[in-house]
């Protein structure tokens, strides 16, 4: 099979296709044949060699996490799926992962997939995928939202997880306070924030009007003690990367009201059908462009340079040529 891949960690220009072995399903696995995909910056600090814990360290190297696509083959004790659903998820964070997603096939465990309902598009089912489960995550299962009248604060609403979130939360009950900088700020007022804080001409945590039930810093910008005067007694404050100085927090922390906690997203079949759900009744998955699976080396680039608002989704069916 045809694949995205780089033979040695080192530049993103160093991405080109390769010719790899199609992989077979093991126990409990399927092979998907993949119709799309979407960037994340684990792609890029994987390829650079900066987070080679992320991703096995087999080359040629193929990353990319998210997908939607069909299974094409069942591996050994698979009774759930057959021959021909449409699925999506994402690949897990680790050295066990083999191979990613920029190719024309992948073998993912069928316990951590969902069926893709049929009103959504592969593309908009791999966009969500990683920064949907991330959202759901952190402020459902960390933060505990879940009832109406909550209130979250988000940062970094022009990435990925942090613009999925501003609907996620709103799904949860909770109002949201969204806080970014030039166009993020017209795209979180458009998906629901009551209120904007713009990031580059305001004191954050000044402007910041609590008390929150949930800080969910997506943007991984912050620290616990920045907040911890804004949120409720038991009010829990998300990142989504830990600091060097996390541990220290997460120590002071156990001597106030309030809580701070880090994401360790996993793909959940029951998550991702929930996700599925309510992209068929009306979340968006905020898109900045969708490119072909030849070009993600550029599509990675900008995204490394931040100049990417929401998800860039990657179209990789027939995108290899003859």
């Amino acid at each position: 099979m045809r694949v995205m891949a780089t033979n040695q960690y080192g530049p993103l220009e160093q991405l080109k296709v390769l010719e790899i072995p199609t992989p077979e399903p093991g126990q409990g696995e399927v092979r998907v044949k993949v119709y799309a995909s979407a960037l994340n910056p684990a792609d890029y600090k994987v390829i650079l060699g900066t987070m080679k814990f992320l991703h096995g360290r087999n080359f040629p190297l193929v990353v990319g996490y998210d997908f939607s696509g069909t299974v094409e083959a069942l591996g050994p004790g698979v009774d759930k799926m057959k021959v021909g659903d449409e699925v999506f998820g994402f690949l897990p964070y680790g050295m066990g992962n083999r191979r990613g997603a920029f190719g024309e096939s992948l073998v993912a465990k069928v316990d951590e997939l969902a069926l893709k309902p049929a009103g959504v598009s592969h593309i908009q089912a791999a966009a969500s995928a990683t920064s949907g489960l991330s959202a759901l995550q952190s402020l459902r299962d960390l933060g505990r939202l879940g009832k109406p009248g909550t209130q979250v604060l988000i940062t970094g609403v022009s990435g990925g997880v942090g613009s999925i979130a501003i609907g996620i939360a709103r799904k949860l009950g909770a109002s949201v306070t969204a806080v970014g900088s030039g166009k993020g700020l017209e795209l979180a007022s458009r998906l629901g924030a009551e209120t904007v804080i713009d990031r580059k001409s305001q004191d954050v945590v000044s402007a910041a009007k609590g008390p929150f039930d949930v800080v969910f810093d997506a943007a991984a910008g912050y620290r616990w003690g920045q907040w911890n005067a804004l949120l409720k007694p038991g009010g829990t404050y998300v990142t989504t990367l830990p600091s060097l100085s996390f541990g220290v927090d997460m120590i002071a922390s156990l001597f106030s009201m309030t809580r701070t906690k880090f994401l360790m997203v996993k793909s959940k079949a029951a998550d991702l059908h929930l996700l599925g759900e309510w992209l068929v009744n009306g979340l968006e998955v905020p898109l900045d462009s969708t490119i072909s699976v030849r070009d993600v080396a550029k599509g990675l680039a900008r995204l490394k340079a931040g100049e990417v608002h929401g998800r860039v989704a990657v179209d990789v069916s027939n995108q290899f040529g003859g």
